[in-house]
């Protein structure tokens, strides 16, 4: 999300200035009413989050561009999710705002999209916005003509800039409707010809020199003294990671890799990504040290993590980095974990009882404040250690001595090291880690207290990935086999007709979504490596899986995102990118690669693909890693 910076969309002669600014404030999550009453039941806490403001949303529906045909209004399509903090922000500055409500009211149908349920809706207009506007994040409001085309966008955008954008379309449109509904046409086309030129297979020679370029690529971008990639925002690109872990697990990486990894894996666990105090993470940092987060906490980017770190520490020799990844894998279990009084009326557990975890937990605590959940003032953290016996030590062990980052108070991070806290407080070792632990307990405790909104939705796709982490955990304590089992219980039973694989947990189709490419991708890779890890998996359910993926999702261009994309304009890739979470069609052809030899139906759909790699993954090889590597060991 680009913020405080001006952006500009461009189609042919028409352009128009976004300019985007950082709101500094707070707010409070609304009390359900029923001014958008459809929405008070959906499965999405975001949508729920929306239902009294005065703006008239609707959730998405592609009969929506048959009534906006009919009334000549285009649609404007946000999308975000509930822990999201601009999401949180804007709702409160523009969207509760009666005269942005009476602008989108009368000249736009509102159209509210949760990103987790409409995940391929959501990624066609990202894709949009970073072509047109060179960058893009969340909340993403699109302005989408009534045949099915995105006009124009913005991002997160304070109250009058948002105000200015929406006039300024309005004013355009009713100057001339027709010539801006063929702009969007005639752009979408021109953006969809890009895709299809970027699918073109590149020559031999080129395909040859991709390895090289991908490490290149990754070396230019390496951070080598805080880690991660870039020099500013900084999230963890888990699947970039764990790319040059399983490349250097192969004796494929260069001699760069090994420290890189250690400094990131590092740097992260000790920085503020990482909440010490309940082993989980957040989802990323404004600074390069990693310790500025926001912190909306996923549960995929804790399951991608978690593996890695248990990976990384098995093929490093590192015991602390293992330990870490069971402690992520404990947070799962503990914080993010369904209850019953969570689920809604219509949501059923599994036939075990399972209610799985969820999908997120907000950034906002429950009176609104930013990391309120995390962040410790002076007075709570005397309050929550005034029993213990030394709390100067649990200070300086999790970094809250002196001045704050933030305004709310200290974040917990790593401090002093248990050796300086022997010689700063003339202790033993044994005592140090008494006192260590002892003040985590009354922090803990303390924090327990505290309300953490959380988005109560399963997710198909997700729950595969955390079996992913399970499956490696289980090796090393069994007290994560019992929860790996219910998971992978749970995905068998949703997998067992997986032709109608449902995207959300305990829901009527209707209701859920329908699934999506990664949900079958995810799924199958969660239980293939529950099966290679423990040997219970069920090797058959993952190549029907996979057979339907075929089935279902591929066309002559590639793999649909899924069945039925949401609007015109949005083609299939060969390859999908790999950014925040695994690439799809690189785990479905090496998963197919590994059952085809028992399966002729694999075994064919492999064969008739093509996998000349597109020239668009020459430009970012970095999100095309796994597939770059996969493809070069396959040619050896």
């Amino acid at each position: 999300m680009m913020l405080g910076v001006d952006m500009f969309v461009h189609f042919g002669r028409y352009r128009v200035a976004l300019i985007t600014a950082l709101l500094l404030g707070a707010m409070v999550l609304p009390s359900v009413a029923k001014a958008n009453p459809e929405m008070a039941d959906s499965i999405s806490p975001y949508l729920r989050l929306h239902v009294d403001d005065p703006v008239k949303w609707r959730g998405w529906d592609p009969a929506l561009l048959d009534k906006a045909r009919e009334e000549q209004r285009p649609l404007l399509i946000s999308s975000g999710y509930y822990s999201c903090y601009y999401c949180h922000v804007m709702q409160e500055e523009s969207f509760k705002d009666e005269g942005i409500a009476e602008r989108l009211n009368e000249h736009f149908i509102p159209v509210k999209v949760d990103r987790e349920v409409d995940g391929a809706l959501d990624s066609y207009l990202l894709e949009f916005q970073r072509a047109t506007a060179g960058s893009a994040g969340w909340p993403l409001n699109v302005v989408v003509t009534p045949d099915g085309h995105a006009l124009t966008g913005v991002v997160y955008a304070p109250r009058d800039q948002f105000a200015e954008f929406l006039d300024g379309i309005t004013e355009r449109l009713d100057a001339d409707y027709d010539a801006l509904v063929d702009l969007a046409r005639r752009g979408s086309e021109e953006l969809s010809t890009q895709l299809r030129e970027g699918e073109e297979p590149m020559s031999d020679s080129r395909a040859g020199r991709l390895p090289q370029v991908l490490w290149s690529r990754f070396e230019r971008e390496a951070d080598d003294l805080e880690g991660g990639f870039g020099q500013s925002t900084k999230f963890p690109h888990s699947p970039w990671l764990r790319a040059m872990l399983e490349a250097d697990q192969a004796d494929d990486a260069p001699d760069w890799i090994p420290e890189f990894l250690e400094i990131t894996l590092d740097e992260m666990s000790g920085s503020g990504l990482r909440d010490v105090l309940g082993g989980g993470f957040f989802r990323y940092s404004e600074s390069p040290d990693w310790n500025e987060p926001h912190f909306e906490v996923m549960l995929e980017d804790q399951a991608q993590l978690a593996w890695l770190y248990l990976q990384a520490g098995e093929h490093y020799g590192r015991e602390d980095w293992i330990e870490l990844g069971l402690e992520n894998l404990d947070f799962v279990k503990r914080d993010m974990a369904l209850r019953e009084d969570d689920m809604g009326e219509q949501a059923e557990t599994s036939a075990d009882g399972f209610r799985g975890f969820a999908s997120s937990l907000s950034a906002m605590d429950d009176q609104g404040r930013e990391g309120g959940a995390y962040l410790w003032p002076e007075e709570d953290l005397e309050t929550a250690l005034e029993g213990h016996e030394n709390p100067e030590l649990v200070r300086a062990w999790f970094g809250m001595e002196g001045s704050s980052v933030f305004d709310l108070g200290h974040l917990p991070r790593s401090g002093d090291s248990k050796a300086e806290l022997v010689e700063r407080f003339d202790l033993d070792q044994d005592a140090v880690k008494e006192q260590i632990d002892a003040g985590r307990e009354a922090l803990i405790r303390a924090r327990e207290e505290r309300g953490l909104p959380r988005d109560e939705k399963v997710l198909t796709g997700a729950h595969g990935l955390l079996l992913s982490a399970l499956a490696v955990a289980a090796d090393h304590d069994e007290r994560f086999r019992e929860a790996g089992e219910a998971v992978r219980d749970w995905l068998l039973e949703v997998a067992d007709d997986p032709a109608a694989l449902p995207a959300l947990m305990g829901l009527p189709a209707d209701q859920a979504g329908a699934a999506t490419l990664n949900d079958y991708a995810f799924v199958a890779q969660g239980l293939n490596d529950w099966e290679r890890q423990q040997g219970e998996g069920g090797t058959e359910v993952v190549a029907a899986l996979l057979e339907n993926a075929w089935e279902r999702f591929l066309d002559a261009d590639g793999f649909r995102p899924e069945p039925e994309p949401p609007l015109p304009g949005m083609i299939s890739q060969r390859f999908h990118p790999a950014v925040h979470r695994p690439s799809p069609t690189t785990l479905i052809l090496a998963l197919t690669e590994e059952l085809a030899e028992n399966h002729e139906t694999l075994e064919a759909a492999l064969t008739d693909y093509d996998l000349r790699p597109g020239r668009a993954i020459e430009s970012d090889p970095h999100h095309h890693a796994r597939l770059i590597l996969w493809l070069q060991h396959r040619a050896r």
